[in-house]
């Protein structure tokens, strides 16, 4: 009887986590960390630092150290920059997710893991082809002349 208090006594002890996992906990914290603080310092900073001078010139356009003057005070820009800009971060992000992928492909994922990677690649592809023939991709000259 004793033997089966002491072999249930045994079961129910709590056994460490291994280093491994524990390392890859503290590395994944101090990355978040310092993910934290690179996204927020500079704002902080800027918060902290930059002028608070406001005028009636704060609003306008300005480039290259000059005052704007004759039809450059009524320009709009076309959102094309901002849709070029917008392509390249959704993208950029897309590829990240890539890395994990490396680093593990070496375990031997097999042919299912080349499959999931192809498939989630293709789709990139894809998206690439459906905004160039969405015409994301056409520069429109006329619409960022200052006429």
């Amino acid at each position: 009887m004793t033997e089966e208090v002491t072999s249930s006594i045994v079961l129910q002890t709590h056994t460490p986590p291994s280093p491994e996992l524990v390392a890859d906990g503290s590395m994944l914290a101090i990355l978040v960390l310092v993910g934290i603080l690179f996204a927020s310092g500079p704002l902080i900073i800027a918060m902290l630092v930059s002028p608070r001078a406001t005028g009636r010139r704060t609003g306008e356009i300005y480039e290259c150290g000059m005052p704007s003057f004759g039809k450059a005070t009524a320009a709009r820009f076309g959102v094309f920059y901002y849709l070029y800009a917008l392509i390249f971060i959704v993208f950029e992000v897309d590829v990240l997710y890539l890395f994990p992928i490396a680093k593990i492909y070496r375990q031997g994922v097999g042919l299912v893991g080349f499959v999931e990677i192809l498939f989630f690649v293709i789709v990139l592809f894809l998206a690439i082809i459906y905004a160039w023939k969405k015409g994301v991709m056409k520069w429109e000259r006329e619409a960022l002349s200052l006429r």
